[in-house]
């Protein structure tokens, strides 16, 4: 993962950095562009001049979220989704206004952009599949395309469902504690499996083979 780095503070960056906060916040129809410039301490001229309109500047901040949670390194352990956004999570001050904006546009914006953003972070994931699987770090996948959207969908998960997942975890907020107590049992499951042999995958590999031959 990348973090945000502290010594970005451009005029384009600074408006970029408040406007996912804002975004986060409030959500992308209620952060303006006026709320926006105030935060950066700009005027909103200088944020149309630098970003043309708010879509323009909802790209940047969709660019720079999908870069923090992109592994980019051959053999990182485990799913690189629930890797990147737990090690985020682990430094909540410094990550924590770009994991409510991802958590927000996913949840509540239905647009193109935020498509990108989703094929974003669903590529990243691919490539360290692809190159973890090259290396041998993992098993062959029948369809790593597949196996990169459920390993996306459950790096998600815990941003989207986070009420649910601290309530259930027996916290008020998703925290790091919290979340600590999902680490061993996620390991153990991509590490040994769920099922105890390949009966089930075979049965139902040979049940859709029979469906596809009607």
């Amino acid at each position: 993962m990348r973090s945000v780095d502290s010594n970005d503070l451009t005029t384009r960056a600074r408006i970029r950095n408040a406007a996912i906060e804002l975004i986060g916040t409030h959500g992308f129809e209620r952060a303006s562009m006026r709320m926006i410039a105030q935060a950066a301490g700009v005027s909103p001229a200088l944020v149309v001049h630098h970003f043309g309109d708010k879509d323009g500047l909802r790209a940047a901040c969709n660019a720079n979220v999908s870069a923090m949670f992109t592994v980019e390194r051959v053999g990182a352990n485990g799913a690189p989704s629930v890797d990147s956004i737990r090690a985020a999570l682990n430094d909540w001050e410094a990550n924590g206004p770009a994991l409510n904006y991802l958590a927000r546009m996913l949840s509540d914006d239905d647009s193109r952009s935020v498509d990108e953003l989703f094929d974003s972070l669903l590529q990243g994931t691919l490539q360290v599949v692809q190159d973890q699987e090259r290396a041998g770090v993992i098993h062959p996948q029948s369809d790593p395309n597949v196996t990169a959207l459920l390993l996306t969908g459950l790096g998600l998960a815990p941003l989207v469902l986070s009420r649910h997942f601290a309530r259930s975890l027996g916290a008020d907020e998703l925290t790091p504690t919290a979340l600590a107590r999902i680490t061993i049992p996620l390991l153990e499951l991509f590490t040994h499996g769920f099922y105890k042999d390949d009966s089930i995958l075979n049965a139902t590999k040979s049940a859709m083979e029979n469906q596809e031959k009607k």
